[in-house]
């Protein structure tokens, strides 16, 4: 059959791929996941000004991942403190094990 050499799939290990999926969309999933809870726990925040708002909005926009969690750690009122840190950390976490795993299988 044409073209079943060319991808060899069982050279390849579930893990490995599993992971190499989780490294490739990790970042996006979570960018997905942060910057919408962030943009509406700022909209609804009534105790900062429309300047600040549409700076911080900037900032969690322009800046991906980074902003919308410095947003959450620092400046979000309404989530829960646990359930922030457990999104927020567990986040990181999760992209450094996946990092370290895919730094060791090469």
């Amino acid at each position: 059959m044409p073209g079943v050499a060319a991808f060899p799939v069982g050279d390849i290990t579930f893990l490995s791929l599993l992971f190499n999926f989780y490294g490739y969309y990790l970042p996006i999933f979570l960018y997905a996941a942060w910057t919408p809870l962030a943009l509406y726990e700022l909209s609804d925040n009534r105790l900062s000004s429309n300047l600040s708002k549409f700076i911080w909005t900037l900032v969690i926009l322009l800046v991906p991942l980074l902003g919308a969690a410095i947003y959450h750690v620092f400046f979000a009122e309404r989530i829960h403190v646990t359930v922030r840190a457990t999104m927020i950390f567990g986040g990181i976490l999760t992209v450094i094990i996946v990092l370290i795993y895919l730094g060791l299988s090469l």
